[in-house]
């Protein structure tokens, strides 16, 4: 027994021995003056500089070399957890998720009787008795249609009194059968213009305008006024409602200057307006306006263009109904037409299946732009050709627009539209209606919603002519670019992301490649943005139906209004009606008021081609924007004695400039000369200078700024 205590106590002691070195440890330990343990054993978490106090960091017995080590494997570790992540995020980018889906837009439940109507529509009443509906539908839908539009194409207007004159539908632009264009177009002294008042043999003449003249009247080409030049707004010079000086008891506003665009100026002085079209009756002056002064338009359109100088011709508008005359066949039928056919697609759009609503609604769109709200062609009714070329246009560009459509349909709609397969799936009709619907009808009326923006062409040159063209494009911008990560993180969330990102990488390479061809300048039409990006809408969410609403209504914009644009175009053919700049015009130097001389220099130093520039060897001298002086190989002009000699053509002209006019306060008017060159006896003129200012009859010169008209 004796032997059984001992050992017990001789554990008890061990026990005791190894409780005390543990509390020696223990204290060790705590001990910052004895060596302190492998930085290598201490969790990193530990570590964290934000949980660590500033006297834990930078305390005097903390060795600096070892503190800098602990937070040196800190964010060692950090960097490589952030290199983790990143490996992770861009892994799990291109797999895509572990479970994808690709779901209806979900049910408006608070509507839920008119999400089920469409599904009982189509279970109650058989596949054939539906066809039968759907046509006998159409066929109302189309000679609905016809016999709105029709008369409008095809029958001529016309008055109550058959001693009115001919009725002219014009487009809202220019027409040569008025006014043959700018710079020398109208031959020496003007002789040329108004082609309208000298064919018809009567000052009255009575036109018919299309809708939406508030817009349609801008001018895209650079237009010379004087010392101004104009582009991008309504071209229409002087006029405006408020008569200043009577010229018989119909008058209604006061003259324009006869190059205006008569629809624009129509709109302009509140006669026609801009959502009907509408008939009006313009008469021209038998005497020289001697200026033409700014006036405030009508509709929202801008202010007429001023001109300070005397014009050789010039129109006002007078009443149009005299003794109660009443005229027929004026008005644009265009608003009717966009109306029918969207109250009447809503029934399709609601109750068809997806591929019915997709090609019926396509095709409805397209010949609504072609025939009614935005033609390629304005049709005069009077001649039948007409019509029957906007057809032969419309059919020219439909079929291969039915191609785009079946690849546009596979590639992406059909998955959009199309009713599910699975019972468990549902689909919103209603979400059709409203998301798809409206933004489809936005896109189809491109040329009233975006064509509004202060956006003409993507090119720089256009850009910097249109205030606020910057401030659009960069909303347009961001707003594409948000939509498209919207789409694509719906293509990652349908496990996709990778096939598309592929396919848009050859898109943008080949677009790259398009843009080095010599000679040649991309342009990437709204309608071929519309294709490229049509493809990347390929879900079933609401934001497909969004986004493929408005491209599909862009594309058939595009494709039916101005057919198949090639997506690179010649520099020559994007420069419209401007200056091309092959052969540059002489340069004013000098006038000599005491001999009354104006001097200029033929060819400019820098020349290098002086042989193609010989042929050019005629010189066209133009006062204000009419050509009045075409010279021999000469580099001076005595243009006092011609001013002043009482047979020259412009004498009466400046006398009553001078006399009636306006003048500064040296009591001069100005009179605006360009130069350009010419081939003798023919119409080829180079490109024109701008013009220089000359004060009459005072004879101070003001030179013309650098650059072509």
């Amino acid at each position: 027994m004796n032997n059984t205590k001992s050992i017990k106590f001789d554990n008890q002691d061990q026990n005791l021995q190894q409780s005390e070195s543990r509390e020696q440890i223990d204290i060790v330990s705590d001990s910052s003056d004895l060596h302190p343990q492998d930085p290598q054993d201490i969790p990193l978490t530990d570590l964290d500089p934000s949980r660590m106090s500033e006297s834990e960091l930078f305390t005097e017995d903390f060795d600096n070399e070892s503190g800098d080590e602990y937070v040196r494997l800190y964010h060692q570790d950090r960097k490589t957890r952030w290199l983790y992540k990143v490996r992770q995020f861009f892994h799990r980018l291109w797999e895509g998720p572990v479970e994808p889906r690709d779901d209806y837009a979900p049910r408006i439940s608070k509507l839920e009787f008119f999400e089920e109507l469409p599904v009982k529509f189509n279970q109650n009443i058989s596949l054939t008795y539906r066809r039968i509906l759907l046509t006998v539908y159409i066929l109302f839908w189309f000679g609905l249609c016809y016999s709105i539009l029709t008369p409008y194409l095809t029958v001529p207007p016309y008055s109550s009194d058959d001693s009115t004159p001919h009725i002219h539908s014009l487009t809202c632009s220019s027409s040569r059968e008025f006014w043959n264009g700018k710079n020398a177009a109208c031959g020496l002294h003007g002789e040329l213009c108004p082609q309208i008042a000298k064919h018809s043999g009567d000052t009255d003449v009575v036109i018919r305008c299309p809708a939406l003249c508030d817009r349609g009247s801008w001018t895209y080409s650079l237009m010379p006024i004087g010392d101004q030049r104009i582009k991008h707004r309504g071209y229409f010079v002087g006029g405006g409602d408020k008569v200043a000086n009577s010229i018989d008891d119909s008058q209604l506003t006061n003259p324009y200057r006869a190059d205006s665009y008569p629809c624009g100026a129509a709109v302009h002085a509140g006669l026609v307006s801009p959502f009907w079209g509408g008939c009006a009756r313009l008469s021209y002056k038998s005497k020289s306006q001697p200026y033409f002064e700014s006036a405030k338009g009508h509709y929202g359109v801008d202010d007429s263009i001023e001109f300070k100088s005397f014009f050789k011709s010039s129109f006002y508008f007078k009443m149009l109904k005299i003794d109660k005359e009443t005229f027929y066949q004026c008005h644009d039928p265009r608003i009717v037409i966009l109306i029918t056919n969207v109250i009447l697609g809503l029934p399709i759009v609601y109750l068809a299946s997806g591929a019915a609503v997709y090609w019926i609604i396509s095709i409805v769109g397209f010949w609504t732009i072609c025939l009614a709200t935005d033609p390629p062609i304005t049709v005069d009714a009077s001649d039948p050709q007409d019509f029957a070329s906007l057809i032969s246009i419309g059919l020219e560009r439909f079929l291969p627009t039915c191609s785009i459509l079946y690849i546009l349909w596979h590639s992406s709609t059909k998955r959009t539209l199309s009713e599910p397969t699975s019972p468990d799936e549902k689909m919103s009709y209603l979400s059709r209606v409203i998301l798809w619907y409206p933004l489809f009808w936005l896109g189809v009326l491109n040329n009233v919603s975006f064509d509004r923006l202060p956006v003409d062409r993507l090119t720089v040159s256009d850009l910097k002519e249109q205030s606020g063209a910057l401030l659009a494009v960069s909303s347009i911008i961001v707003t594409i670019s948000t939509c498209a990560v919207i789409q694509a993180y719906k293509i990652w969330l349908s496990g996709r992301f990778r096939k598309y990102l592929m396919v848009y990488s050859i898109f943008v390479f080949g677009l790259i490649l398009l843009a080095q061809l010599p000679g040649l300048s991309l342009r990437v039409h709204h309608y071929i943005l519309a294709m490229l990006l049509i493809p990347g809408c390929s879900t079933r969410g609401r934001t497909a139906l969004l986004f493929q609403g408005i491209l599909l209504g862009l594309f058939l914009s595009g494709a039916s209004r101005w057919g198949l644009a090639a997506i690179a175009e010649t520099i020559t053919s994007l420069k419209r009606d401007d200056p091309l700049g092959k052969i540059v015009p002489p340069i004013f130097t000098a006038y000599d008021p005491a001999s009354g001389t104006l001097q200029w220099q033929l060819i400019p130093d820098d020349v290098a081609n002086v042989v193609a520039y010989n042929k050019y060897s005629s010189i066209s001298l133009l006062v204000n924007d009419i050509e009045y002086f075409v010279l021999d190989n000469t580099s001076s002009l005595d243009l006092k004695s011609l001013l002043e000699n009482t047979t020259s053509s412009m004498y009466n002209l400046v006398k009553e400039a001078l006399s009636s006019g306006i003048k500064d306060a040296n009591g001069d008017i100005p009179l605006y000369i360009r130069i350009g060159r010419k081939i003798p006896n023919t119409m080829v003129y180079s490109d024109f200078s701008n013009a220089a200012v000359l004060n009459w009859p005072s004879g101070k010169l003001t030179l013309p700024t650098p650059g072509l008209t």
